[in-house]
């Protein structure tokens, strides 16, 4: 007993000395059950940051290669003047870079330093789904989690079948380019000269639903108006980039005071 008393505990980045430990004490007739538990979690300790430690590394590996790789959005989302009738000539309302382009690049990266990057989603309240994506070093077994929220799409005319297949397919999206950095051909530091993106549009849409807001809230904007885009969701879709948060802001304090209102006609 005395001996194991004054084992010299082992540095902590070395889950085979604690190994080693924890053989000899079980080894001893007379060692202690409870601190032979304790040796038992610091091994555990020890082994969780060895795999967080790997992790790091092989996703900076990953970060690295990136950076040199040039993600373009090749995909352009198209808008309705009306439900089900195309706009005549089509009309453009973004473009985009789909999944399955981002993978290409990242899908190769991934399997060279054995991590897995997969996505479970369940349904939220008022319609909108969550999405979370997974990262995990397959040899150690640590992992990160990357949640998104957003809205249904039913933008353009789509069926809540096609709007759950675009609000998912937009979040993987999201959540690959917000886990690995990833900033595609078209984004802008600062947003001048790009537009809000699918899901932002339906987030406004729903907002200005609530808001109970239209042309002049459009204008405030400087987004095109309800006429010169063919549809609300056109318009909505010129807004700048860079203007979303104010956006977001500017009708949420307009469903507060119409809250307020309701509340003190109550």
């Amino acid at each position: 007993m005395e001996q194991v008393e004054h084992l010299a505990g082992p540095p902590l980045d070395s889950a085979t000395a604690v190994l080693a430990l924890i053989e000899r004490v079980a080894l001893d007739p007379g060692a202690d059950v409870e601190k032979l538990d304790r040796i038992v979690a610091m091994y555990e300790r020890v082994k969780a940051k060895e795999a967080e430690l790997a992790f790091n590394a092989a996703k900076g590996r990953i970060l690295k290669k990136l950076a040199g790789i040039t993600i373009v959005k090749n995909r352009t989302a198209l808008y309705e003047i009306e439900k089900g009738k195309p706009q005549k000539g089509t009309y453009e309302a973004f473009k985009y870079a789909p999944l399955e382009e981002i993978d290409k690049h990242l899908r190769p990266l991934l399997l060279e330093e054995e991590m897995d990057l997969s996505y479970s989603d369940e349904p939220r309240e008022h319609g909108w789904i969550l999405i979370r994506g997974r990262l995990k070093h397959l040899p150690g077994g640590h992992f990160e989690d990357s949640f998104m929220p957003a809205p249904l799409d039913t933008s353009g005319g789509k069926s809540n079948v096609q709007g759950v297949g675009s609000t998912n397919s937009y979040l993987r999206r999201y959540i690959a380019c917000n886990i690995f950095n990833i900033v595609v051909v078209g984004d802008d530091d600062d947003g001048n000269g790009s537009t809000i993106d699918e899901i932002q549009i339906t987030t406004l849409l729903e907002l200005i639903k609530k808001a109970k807001v239209g042309p002049k809230f459009l204008k405030y904007m400087r987004a095109q108006s309800i006429e010169g885009a063919g549809s609300l969701e056109a318009a909505v879709a010129t807004i700048a980039s860079r203007d979303y948060r104010k956006a977001i802001t500017t009708l949420a304090e307009q469903i507060a005071k119409a809250e307020a209102s309701h509340a003190n006609l109550s």
